[in-house]
């Protein structure tokens, strides 16, 4: 009888060590890997799902494409990046996997702190997706989302995921936290007033440009001066040249026509854009430059250098006025300096800040080139005769001075309150 108990009892033993042997076995995670790239967030999770065994559930919301690599992770780490990076929350309901996307601002929705309390059972499973972090849904209006949170750095365990299309900013973090950024979006999402700058830029004979009627007040330097006695103007620093004042943008556009039927000057451009205080404004107008280039394996390439004119304007508005940052360059080839084909950039360029009331016409100028031309006269025939050429050929050397004035005028679009 003793025997019998002591078999049983050893029986039983090594029947609970193997169940417990598998059951441990049955628990430990095992390693995954996963190659997403460039694939719909929805086809993602469905893999996920597929390789648990799982029925997939998603919210209409669930949107947007993914690529990342993840190798030798647990299945709960893979779920676990896949939502955090598109600032989802899942959930493990039995055989279901459960998904819930960006909540669109006024949908009723629970944050993390709250779901986790619901349920003990979902707030100790490894399977649940979420923390002690809450979850909030901010809506920007006058700027882009990413814009928005470029100062606001993250701290250990924190997501902001947002779409600049929809303007949403979806955030998980404490309580604190997110009172914070509140308190960020609220201070750079505001209404821009909106800029239209209208450009002229003309090159014209230096002797020549006291006749476009440009009242000229101030030199370009690292301190400031005043234009008519009345308007300031700041400059900034290592800027060169002059500014100036223009009775009537109509009276200088009359002007510039009258200098290119005399011959004495041309205007190079005459770009309008439009932006908002605070946002450059870029124009660019020219042509690549094709030149060939030797490998070192004796092939050839063909490469390209830019000759453009650009001009880059930040307006600052303020009540009485608009600050402008400009920054104006002229850059062309020289093909009489080639040099196995390749013609060398000349750039001329200008850089200023200038002050300016909106609808006042303002020149900047200052910025001149000299050029010297060689002209060679010769009578025909007799000129290409070796010996005596020299008796039916003349040359000159034509010098001219140029000056680079770029006028802008200013003008406030509309107005916000």
């Amino acid at each position: 009888m003793n025997t019998y108990k002591f078999l049983r009892g050893l029986y039983a033993s090594v029947f609970l060590f193997f169940f417990a042997s598998f059951s441990q076995a049955e628990t430990v995670p095992q390693p995954v890997t996963f190659d997403f790239q460039t694939i719909q967030v929805s086809s993602a999770l469905q893999l996920l799902a597929d390789y648990r065994g799982l029925n997939l559930v998603l919210d209409e919301n669930v949107r947007g494409s993914l690529s990342m690599r993840m190798k030798d992770v647990t299945w709960d780490e893979a779920i676990e990046y896949v939502t955090s990076a598109k600032g989802l929350l899942y959930t493990v309901e039995g055989k279901f996997l459960r998904v819930s996307g960006y909540p669109r601002p006024g949908d009723s929705y629970s944050t993390n702190s709250y779901v986790a309390a619901q349920d003990q059972q979902f707030q100790s499973s490894p399977s649940f997706g979420v923390n002690s972090f809450d979850v909030s849904i901010f809506k920007v209006h006058n700027i882009l989302a990413s814009d928005a949170i470029k100062a606001f750095p993250l701290d250990p365990g924190e997501t902001l995921n947002f779409e600049d299309g929809s303007s949403v900013i979806v955030a998980r973090m404490s309580k604190a936290r997110l009172e914070q950024l509140k308190t960020l979006i609220a201070a750079v999402d505001y209404s821009r007033k909106q800029v239209m700058i209208q450009a002229r830029i003309v090159e014209v004979d230096r002797s020549y440009s006291k006749n476009l009627g440009v009242q000229w007040g101030g030199t370009l330097g690292s301190g400031a001066g005043t234009v008519s006695g009345s308007v300031p103007f700041g400059f900034a620093s290592g800027a060169i040249g002059a500014v100036g004042i223009v009775s009537s943008a109509l009276t200088l556009d009359a002007r510039l026509s009258a200098m290119e039927q005399e011959g004495k000057g041309r205007v190079i451009s005459s770009p309008r854009v439009y932006t908002s205080d605070r946002h450059q404004a870029k124009i660019v107008k020219g042509s690549q430059v094709p030149y060939q280039q030797s490998a070192g394996d004796g092939a050839t390439s063909t490469s390209f250098k830019q000759a453009a004119l650009s001009l880059d304007v930040t307006p600052i508005v303020n009540d009485k006025g608009v600050l402008l940052d400009v920054i104006l360059s002229k850059d062309e080839p020289d093909y009489s300096n080639a040099m196995n084909g390749v013609p060398p950039i000349n750039t001329t360029s200008l850089t200023s800040r200038v002050f300016s009331p909106f609808g006042q016409t303002i020149a900047v100028g200052g910025v001149y080139s000299d050029l010297d031309t060689t002209v060679v006269r010769s009578v025909p025939f007799l000129g290409k005769i070796p010996g005596f050429k020299w008796l039916f050929t003349s040359s000159s050397t034509v010098s001219t001075s140029t000056e680079l004035v770029l006028f802008l005028t200013p003008v406030l679009v509309n107005q916000y309150n």
